[in-house]
């Protein structure tokens, strides 16, 4: 905006991205309500359950979403319809989303006794989901999911040192928006696939196979338009036993994943996200070529766990700032083109102290990802390097958790991205258990970023205008039954 002479809009953007206190919009309200029932008969089991979700929360907006500036064939904004749609945004009111669910899923074991096969397994699930994005009393857009999964497994009987499983898997989902800001028209996405895992044990050492063949529909439902893919999976596995106190293991894995329906079609304005999103009709089966070794043990009381991989990936897909505007938003593209990501991640558990009823342990973990595209450039939104570290205390009914998570500074970015300054956060959390004998009933306080530290993730698409909360606690009540 500056740079373009809008000085009086660049020091709003600024002053919004800047604000302090409250963030206007951010407010969230949700029930949820679940229940089941399940029969058993020796090995064989049958279960339902039903689930019901409805929540409503703001959209906290970065200052000129809603309205789009006008230009003159000369290219100089027209002023008058500036101000005119600036007015009426403002009487738009501010962008909520009222989201409702309804799930319903089964699932089943039928003992199959001594033969070559041990059991059946399924698991059926079933969804409906209706999203309305709100501008003021007014409704927007309309979006509604409904969508139906399925799975059959034969379990195999273990035989000596093999065991191993064979199923298949059914996917559909029926998707609509009707509104000005559908930014995805009607589709329908069709899933069948085919997979096996098989396990080979020859102490100390253990193999692991497993293959998948997927077949994929997208279709648009008006336009008649449709893409159809044909994936494979496949992953390899060795692990050894170092004694009783390590794990080494090795995994080789080639995956490939048909593109989704919004990385296909997609083309208008994403409120969520706060951007308008372009889709490639054209994009290919992404695939990659992956490998990872882990180590897994103990050092007397602490247990540990680390493991490094790299993925080499065939036209991956990603989501890339074009650095141009449309509707007043920035555009964004999905893109494809190959990459490499490498990662490290670990965790250490350590007991420090279980004397007169009194337990304390401490907890170590780390995360960090290298993204490059084939161009040399980074990957969007990588996160940085991350660390945290824990102490829990626990005596009886009660627990106290105190923990500190530190997140480097991002300054690898892509093109049209902004850098992150990294951040440290302190969180506490007290438990009591009410009920003597029993831990079906939690009465948790915590206490999340002490501090008040000014945070944002970094692979959000809003950090510039929406931190992570400063100070705040909570007091929750958590039962099982």
């Amino acid at each position: 905006e500056a740079e373009e002479g809008h000085l009086d809009e660049a020091e709003e953007f600024l002053e919004s991205a800047n604000a302090r206190g409250e963030l206007p919009n951010s407010w969230t309200e949700a029930t949820s309500f679940g229940t089941g029932v399940a029969f058993f008969s020796g090995e064989s089991s049958l279960g339902v359950s039903f689930g019901y979700y409805d929540t409503s929360y703001g959209i906290p907006g970065l200052h000129g979403v809603g309205h789009v500036h006008a230009h003159d064939e000369e290219g100089e904004e027209d002023e008058h319809d500036h101000d005119h749609e600036e007015a009426e945004h403002e009487e738009e009111g501010d962008v909520t989303i009222g989201l409702k669910q309804y799930r319903a899923d089964l699932r089943g074991v039928l003992d199959l006794g001594d033969g070559f096969f041990d059991s059946l397994q399924t698991r059926w699930g079933y969804s409906d989901y209706t999203h309305t994005e709100f501008e003021g009393e007014e409704t927007g857009t309309v979006f509604d999911v409904s969508s139906v999964e399925g799975r059959v497994e034969l379990v195999q009987s273990r035989r000596g040192g093999w065991q191993g499983s064979i199923g298949g898997q059914y996917y559909h989902q029926d998707f609509s928006a009707l509104g000005e800001e559908a930014f995805v028209p009607p589709n329908t996405t069709e899933q069948f696939a085919l997979f096996t895992v098989q396990e080979f044990y020859f102490d100390p050492f253990e193999l692991e196979l497993g293959g998948r063949y997927e077949h994929s529909d997208v279709a648009l439902v008006e336009q008649g338009q449709k893409r159809d893919f044909d994936t494979f999976s496949g992953s390899l596995g060795l692990a050894y036993g170092l004694g009783e106190e390590f794990r080494v293991g090795l995994n080789g894995s080639r995956a490939e994943r048909a593109p989704t329906a919004q990385e296909l079609f997609a083309d208008g304005p994403h409120v969520a996200t706060q951007q308008y999103e372009i889709g490639d009709s054209g994009l290919g089966i992404e695939g990659a070529w992956g490998l990872e070794a882990y180590l897994r043990g103990s050092i007397g009381p602490g247990v540990f766990r680390l493991s490094v991989y790299q993925n080499w990936f065939d036209d991956f897909i990603y989501l890339q700032d074009t650095g141009l505007e449309e509707d007043g938003l920035a555009a964004y593209r999905f893109l494809q083109q190959d990459a490499d990501h490498f990662g490290i991640e670990g965790e250490f558990k350590l007991p420090l102290y279980a004397e007169g009823g009194w337990d304390v342990e401490a907890e170590l973990r780390g995360d960090y990802v290298r993204a490059t595209l084939a161009d040399g450039s980074p990957v969007p939104r990588i996160p940085p390097l991350s660390l945290s570290g824990a102490l829990d205390l626990a005596k009886g009914p009660w627990s106290l958790r105190g923990e500190v998570e530190w997140f480097d500074e991002q300054a690898r970015v892509a093109s049209y991205e902004e850098p992150t300054d990294g951040f440290t956060q302190v969180n506490l959390a007290l438990g009591y258990k009410p009920l003597q004998g029993s831990d079906n009933v939690t009465i948790l306080l915590q206490a999340d970023n002490l501090f008040d530290v000014e945070g944002r993730r970094h692979a959000s698409f809003t950090k510039e205008f929406v931190p992570l909360a400063g100070r705040n606690v909570k007091l929750s009540v958590r039962t099982s039954f």
